[in-house]
């Protein structure tokens, strides 16, 4: 599985419980085509009291998220995108827009 999607891009979700939410990517787990990111998929997690003084609480977290569900934001343009490679005159490789071929930000 070839991902187009890397950690610290702007994502935007198109379908879902969180349809059109945007955040950046923190994590990125190729094998699985999962991603995180910040703000999105938010769940509870439920602390149990610990012995002694700690009390009982709940922690929010960003789950991870599938990659079908998610499109790239261009910084330039603003609007969701694929991603293209194009080769730079040089050879090296390069993800760019797909609307405004513009050269995406690692």
């Amino acid at each position: 599985m070839r991902l187009r999607i890397k950690k610290n891009d702007t994502v935007r979700v198109i379908s879902g419980r969180d349809k059109g939410k945007q955040g950046k990517v923190t994590q990125v787990f190729p094998t699985q085509g999962l991603v995180v990111a910040e703000g999105i998929n938010l769940r509870v997690k439920h602390l149990r009291a610990q012995k002694g003084s700690k009390t009982g609480s709940k922690v929010q977290y960003a789950a991870p998220l599938i990659i079908a569900k998610l499109a790239v934001v261009c910084p330039q343009c603003g609007k969701t995108t694929r991603v293209r490679i194009t080769q730079a005159p040089d050879g090296k490789k390069i993800r760019t827009c797909h609307r405004c071929t513009q050269p995406l930000n690692i």
